[in-house]
């Protein structure tokens, strides 16, 4: 009965999720109040140019418009004024000098047999950093019982997208930079998933020191193969930063994107038996945490992208029920998640992971929504 009831709030909350997906972004002043002095640092830049000048793939997706937003709001590093350049993807690499301050965009191509047709070496030349968000979603699709929200089984198809857009797309632009003379910094979007999804309440948070080797789960298996991926720009002396992301929390795309909707007709409940860890952070202190490793030089290497803690499922569904006051008192049962989503429902749902931010806080990052409850509130209240 309860399946039921929660399978038909579901497909009730697709045209409310459709409207809320329709909100725009806006600035907001959160970032540049709460950096650390750590932080704020300044970073020897790798060109003269006039602009710190970020090539940023994946610039409309949720995390990179949180990123271009808090940008907009701190206005400069190294002293410099902030220039975003997406990179969009297409058939052959655009030659463009990123020297004209009207430069917002550049094609570039991943299918690139050589790195000079991966991307225009002089335009790399001109950038400080590439940060690189772009990948399939590893639950979106087109079939499956809840295709209307989004979300689908794990295929072998589906499988090989999600390891072949990150793999690729990131050893080609690791090649670029390993063969320019001017190197920028490379951050590089991961997940936390590479721990595994075995951390139920009361198992030990992992940090970055943690061996990933024998982690099980895909997503642990498309986190090595991602991060090996940049390696050969690493190893030309390149400063890399692999981020293992959570689970960013915004009601304009992501996972609560899907729930908020859900919730907010009184359908949200406990997955499972809500012991899973579930590991949040806001999109606020995400796009905060990425400006910090910007301006932060002694990171690289792996960094949880995280809320310190994490929080279990029920944690998590408890907060949404305060904040959005509503009841949460309908379970999506083990057997029901098994039934609609095999692996992947095994794995996300059921599933759990528990990281540390342990390089962020060590280098003196101070997160905004530390609280599962404050991180919720925040996406309620913020556009991005």
């Amino acid at each position: 009965m309860h399946t039921r009831s929660t399978m038909t709030v579901i497909f009730a909350a697709v045209q409310l999720s459709t409207r809320v997906a329709s909100r725009q972004s806006k600035a907001t002043n959160w970032g540049h109040k709460l950096f650390s002095r750590q932080a704020r640092r300044t970073m020897s830049t790798s060109n003269d140019n006039q602009y710190f000048t970020i090539g940023l793939t994946g610039a409309n997706g949720l995390i990179g418009t949180a990123l271009r937003d808090e940008i907009s709001s701190i206005g400069e590093i190294d002293g410099k004024p902030v220039r975003c350049v997406a990179l969009k993807r297409g058939s052959q690499a655009e030659k463009k000098s990123l020297g004209d301050s009207s430069a917002t965009s550049l094609v570039w191509n991943p299918n690139g047999k050589t790195p000079e047709e991966v991307i225009d070496p002089s335009a790399l030349q001109d950038m400080d950093a590439i940060v690189h968000l772009s990948g399939e979603n590893i639950s979106t699709g087109l079939s499956g019982p809840l295709a209307p929200l989004g979300i689908r089984p794990w295929t072998d198809a589906k499988k090989k997208e999600i390891i072949d857009s990150r793999v690729i797309t990131t050893r080609a632009l690791s090649q670029a930079i390993a063969e320019s003379e001017k190197k920028p910094s490379f951050l590089v979007a991961g997940g936390v998933g590479a721990y595994g999804s075995h951390f139920m309440e009361g198992t030990e948070a992992a940090d970055e020191s943690a061996d990933i080797s024998k982690s099980t789960g895909f997503l642990a298996e498309v986190s090595r193969k991602w991060e090996a991926a940049s390696q050969e720009a690493e190893d030309s002396g390149a400063r890399v930063v692999n981020m293992r992301n959570g689970v960013v929390l915004s009601t304009q795309g992501g996972a609560m994107a899907k729930l908020y909707p859900i919730f907010l007709l009184g359908g949200g409940g406990i997955v499972g038996s809500g012991k899973q860890y579930f590991p949040f952070i806001s999109a606020r202190d995400m796009a905060r945490a990425m400006v910090h490793v910007l301006q932060t030089p002694s990171l690289d290497g792996t960094v949880n992208m995280c809320a310190p803690g994490g929080c279990t499922n029920a944690e998590f569904t408890s907060a949404m029920g305060k904040v959005l006051r509503r009841p949460t008192i309908l379970p999506f049962p083990s057997f029901a998640v098994s039934l609609l989503f095999g692996e992947m429902g095994e794995e996300i749902l059921l599933g759990g992971t528990r990281a540390q931010p342990k390089k962020l806080l060590d280098s003196g990052f101070d997160f905004a929504h530390p609280t599962v409850e404050e991180a919720v509130q925040s996406a309620v209240d913020e556009d991005i």
